[in-house]
């Protein structure tokens, strides 16, 4: 692995990566101040005793309004999260080769003394520090929270560390796919584009699976059936489902190291 390519890389990013962050931390903590209201008043609506199918769907199977763990789950399967997650988990993994294809550069870089796979794993590493980052100020987020808000009180440490390591697994897993897509793509929005159409590809799958039951098997096919929030909070979650979002990552950067070795730069 290249150390310069790996420094250079998130200077590069580092600002936009600072915004995204705070942005994560932040919105976990609307969602948790949000919560205090909503666990004392849940029990008299009820709508929020028996959710819709399709709401329970949309939250990955589950929606618990009267606990602040259940408000912490929901948080993390929310399309703002998941959209901020995604877009840190892209930073530096979309264009981590289209980029460079795409100015011209690549050439020049890999004439230097740095090699094509540490010059991906150096991007790919980078791609890992940018997920890392977003998944702390997420943390924070709900730990400043804990501290300041009455009804969040009780959430437990652990059970907070295990959900966001879950989403750590599962954002890395969304980077190394963009890793992979890049080192086959020669634009940089291409590669963008395509691994957003994956990770959108794949929610629906899980959300559609979840509210039909005679496709239910499809959500099999999806990383977000394996991560499941709720269940990560209540340590139930299966470890098969956790070893399934830590093969992801890997298999895609072999891939993408195996792709990128190969690879004809001209074109």
């Amino acid at each position: 692995m290249s150390s310069v390519v790996l420094r250079h890389t998130l200077r590069q990013v580092r600002r936009t990566l600072g915004v995204l962050s705070l942005g994560v931390g932040a919105f976990f903590y609307l969602v948790l101040l949000a919560s205090s209201s909503f666990t004392s008043e849940a029990p008299n609506l009820p709508f929020f005793q028996s959710p819709p199918k399709a709401m329970t769907a949309f939250l990955g199977g589950s929606a618990d309004f009267f606990h602040a763990d259940g408000w912490l789950s929901a948080g993390m399967t929310h399309p703002v999260i998941l959209s901020l997650l995604t877009s840190a988990a892209l930073l530096v993994a979309a264009g981590s080769v289209a980029t460079e294809v795409e100015r011209g550069t690549i050439d020049l870089v890999l004439v230097r003394p740095v090699g094509r796979v540490p010059f991906l794993l150096a991007k790919a590493l980078a791609s890992i520090v940018a997920v890392s980052a977003a998944e702390a100020g997420g943390l924070a987020g709900v730990l400043v929270a804990r501290q300041t808000i009455s009804g969040v009180r009780d959430l437990s440490i652990g059970s907070v560390l295990r959900a966001f390591a879950g989403s750590w697994l599962l954002f890395v897993g969304v980077a190394m796919v963009g890793v992979l897509v890049s080192a086959r793509s020669s634009l940089r929005g291409r590669a963008i584009g395509v691994t957003v159409g994956i990770v959108v590809a794949w929610f629906f799958m899980n959300f559609i699976a979840l509210l039909i039951d005679g496709i239910s098997g499809l959500r099999f096919a999806s990383p977000f059936h394996y991560f499941r929030p709720i269940d990560l909070v209540a340590g139930t979650l299966p470890g098969s489902d956790l070893l399934v979002l830590a093969t992801i990552p890997l298999v895609a950067l072999l891939w993408a190291v195996a792709e990128f070795t190969h690879r004809d730069l001209t074109r």
